[in-house]
């Protein structure tokens, strides 16, 4: 994409000389970036614009265009492509709004500007949005005015133009510039996939920000992302069910679950931020050398300041080493009063001044089990300051950028005060330095994660292979709910291990099948009718003769009866003592087969205690699945409990993750309970159901 971004040429559908046309802003920003390359400008009515003649078709100008910029009227823009495919341009960057976020007839209007563009290979921008940007060309083409800047390393992708306004804008805070922006609006040709490889490649780009309403093409955005090595924060909206409906008015967006979402950006090694500012406040401190651990020090000349302070910290899981000897010893020299302990938090108070401060970092940073530096102050106007203050109390930021590049460590700094106020201090730095503690604790937790994750996985392209039988099966049922038998003779033939069970329809047959099974057993009803079977009495447990045999089975007949629906009843096994655990699954439409692990019974709806991983899944990825839940430490054997069979649990998470995999008729699949033994015992699926679409493998010919 270049081409888009270092164009020869461009020209500006829509733009007049009247002025109060917004097309104009997009010829005035091209004049204020000092754009080098040729500007045309296209309207029937002709005329001229800052210089730069205004032809009534693209087809008629002489020279050759690279990009068009379109703020036209929604119904031109088919014309326009008929145009740019006669002219032979590649790219087109619509702006123009009124497609399928606006009306039922926009949308068809936006399905045949699909069309054409998709006929004519011609790629394009929106429509909808704002355009895009490349600071290093000047071939900057919003319709907002955007204030010219040095050339920065800040790359950016916004669903909504206005935020990626926001975020330029932000990001100044900082000292930080744009590289190039992408104003996505509709994304009906370029995406978020698309741009997010050009910025990965691109040389120019250091870091990535992304603000995002949709994801499309999410296990592509998931694969692509998982082969960057520059940092990319990603703020993503609509993820409620109120930001949703917003979201489909305003760029026609779809709505991605945010469990799977979180999951699937975590496998990718993303940096997903709460909330828009996190975005522009987190990038300067992702420029810092990389943080190895949460090991740090801190260091403020207030106590109050560094209890704060360090509670924050705790709560991020940051560890604070003590102080070498060394380090002791040199701060030491430097009190006064010596009425105060040096430790880790340093509290310098009896040491006030920047001399000591810039020792206690140096000194700090020197240490091998030191990785990063935290510095928190107050701070007033630096003409407040007076007498042998004015001398102690420097301003210390332009002497910190050579401490963090002696001991290549990071450090951030955190003055409570005015934003205002920061600024000043602040000035032209490159380093951290922000308004307030918990900002500045944010960002540096942010970045430690990012630079000490697991190295990122792009989820497989290829489909898993699964036991013939299970393929088999699943191919032979109809869509909708299976349950009971059905579902676990497909787990069964997916090697999937499954508590033995016998259907039966007669009392005596139940009677039968409980002998061979072997007492105690337990009597259940299948039918999709039923799911969740304790609210419905349709589950008995622990049958100790075939007396309770037979009055179980009459009662569950009493239970389909009342209820009026057809069902059939099973005869299982009990599974013994063991953990209760859930595995089961969806198709998400973005991400595709995605895989959930938590706490089974009934404390997964009480508890939530879930995990999801994109699939198919490696052994050492179920690991760590197994290893994320926070009742993890149960299966592992607390309190006297016996460890729970974790090969045996991995086994079974891998093969339903190739199950799903291979086979995405499955809509969604409910394995719930499976009960996990003592280690070296196993563990077996006590109830089961899937949901098959209606999409049916196809047929070899």
């Amino acid at each position: 994409m270049d081409k888009l971004f270092y164009p020869e040429s461009i020209a500006v559908a829509g733009v007049s000389d009247k002025p109060s046309n917004m097309a104009r802003m997009i010829m005035f920003n091209l004049e204020q970036w000092k754009y080098s390359g040729k500007i045309y400008g296209i309207n029937p009515a002709g005329g001229e614009v800052f210089g730069h003649k205004i032809y009534p078709k693209l087809t008629d100008i002489k020279g050759k265009v690279d990009v068009v910029a379109v703020l036209a009227p929604a119904r031109t823009v088919p014309d326009l492509l008929d145009q740019a495919h006669e002219k032979g341009v590649e790219y087109m960057v619509i702006e123009t709004a009124g497609f399928s976020e606006f009306s039922e007839e926009g949308a068809k209007l936006g399905e045949l500007v699909k069309q054409k563009a998709a006929d004519y290979g011609i790629k394009f921008v929106g429509p909808n949005g704002l355009g895009t940007m490349c600071s290093h060309s000047g071939a900057v083409l919003p319709f907002s005015y955007i204030l010219p800047h040095e050339p920065g390393c800040v790359s950016i992708m916004s669903q909504s133009g206005g935020i990626g306004i926001s975020i330029i804008t932000g990001l100044h805070e900082h000292n930080l510039a744009t590289s190039k922006f992408v104003s996505l609006g509709n994304k009906y040709s370029l995406d978020e996939v698309d741009f997010l490889e050009y910025f990965i490649n691109d040389k120019e780009t250091k870091i990535i920000l992304c603000y995002l309403e949709s994801i499309n093409r999410g296990r592509e955005f998931t694969e692509v992302a998982a082969s960057s090595q520059k940092p990319i924060l990603l703020c993503k909206a609509s993820t409620t069910e109120v930001g949703a409906r917003q979201a489909i008015s305003h760029t026609a967006a779809l709505v991605n679950d945010d469990h799977v979402l979180d999951a699937a950006m975590k496998q990718a090694g993303i940096t997903r931020v709460e909330r828009l500012d996190q975005l522009y406040h987190f990038a300067r401190t992702f420029l810092q050398p990389p943080i190895k651990s949460n090991r740090i020090s801190l260091a403020t000349p207030a106590g109050g300041f560094a209890v704060l302070s360090a509670d924050t910290c705790a709560r991020y899981g940051f560890e604070f080493p003590d102080l070498a000897p060394a380090t002791v010893r040199a701060l030491q020299a430097k009190l006064r009063a010596g009425v105060i302990n040096i430790g880790n938090p340093i509290d310098l108070g009896d040491a006030l001044g920047t001399d000591t401060l810039l020792l206690a970092m140096d000194k700090t940073l020197a240490q091998d089990d030191i990785d990063a530096c935290i510095h928190v102050s107050s701070r007033r106007p630096a003409n407040q300051y007076k007498g042998p203050f004015k001398i102690m109390m420097r301003n210390p930021i332009p002497e910190i950028p050579a401490i963090i590049k002696k001991h290549n460590k990071p450090a951030v700094v955190a003055f409570i005060g005015a934003p205002e106020l920061v600024r000043e201090y602040r000035a032209d730095s490159e380093i951290p330095v922000y308004h307030s503690v918990d900002l500045a604790i944010e960002a540096l937790a942010a970045y430690r994660d990012f630079c000490t994750r697991p190295k990122p996985q792009a989820p497989s392209r290829r489909r898993p292979r699964i036991p013939a039988a299970a393929r088999k099966r699943l191919d032979a049922l109809e869509p909708g709910i299976v349950t009971g038998a059905a579902a676990f003779r497909v787990l069964r033939d997916a090697k999937i291990p499954v508590c033995e069970f016998r259907e039966v329809a007669t009392p005596e047959q139940a009677v039968d099948a409980a002998v061979r099974l072997g007492y105690p057993v337990a009597m259940k009803i299948d039918s999709p009718h039923i799911i969740h079977k304790t609210e419905f009495r349709a589950l008995h447990l622990k049958l100790r003769s075939d007396r309770e045999v037979l009055y179980a089975y009459g009662e569950l007949e009493k239970v389909l009866q009342e209820h009026n629906v057809e069902g059939k009843i099973l005869v299982q096994e009990m599974a013994g003592p063991g953990m209760e655990v859930i595995i089961g699954s969806k198709h998400d439409p973005q991400f595709g087969p995605v895989l959930m692990f938590g706490l089974g019974g009934v404390f997964v709806e009480v508890l939530h205690d879930v995990v999801f991983h994109l699939a198919p899944i490696k052994r050492y990825e179920a690991l760590n699945m197994i290893d994320s839940i926070h009742s993890a430490p149960l299966l592992k054997g607390t309190r006297g409990l016996p460890p729970a069979d974790i090969k045996a649990l991995a086994d079974s998470l891998i093969a339903v993750s190739h199950l799903i995999a291979a086979r995405p008729v499955i809509a969604e699949l409910d394995i719930n309970p499976m009960i996990v033994k003592e280690k070296g015992q196993g563990c077996v699926a006590v109830d089961a159901r899937f949901v098959l679409s209606e999409k049916r493998p196809r047929k070899k010919k």
